[in-house]
């Protein structure tokens, strides 16, 4: 609990959201749906939609979508990984500041 109350965890927590709003969508044909896969570095949201559309999450979440799926295996490693990545940068940081 005391790792999930850090400011790096919550960082990475808006990292994560910003990121999934800015980097477009991985777009795949699923037969008659177009399936648009969000999240870097692993994909955890999956957008239905009959027609295509745009690559960017904020256009495709109001217009016409046919089904959304969270991965939420997905989204734990995406925050793990910047969780971890910020921690490492931290580390670095302090290291360069007290030489």
């Amino acid at each position: 609990m005391r790792r999930i109350q850090t400011w790096e965890f919550k960082l990475s927590i808006l990292i994560l959201i910003i990121v999934s709003f800015i980097v477009p969508a991985n777009i795949r044909q699923n037969g008659t749906l177009i399936v648009y896969n969000f999240g870097f570095p692993c994909e955890y949201w999956s957008i239905y939609q009959g027609n295509k559309g745009s690559s960017q999450l904020f256009s495709n979440l109001f217009n016409g979508n046919k089904g959304m799926m969270i991965n939420i295996l997905g989204l734990f490693a995406n925050v793990f990984i910047i969780y971890a990545l910020l921690v490492v940068i931290k580390k670095i940081y302090i290291k360069i500041k007290t030489k």
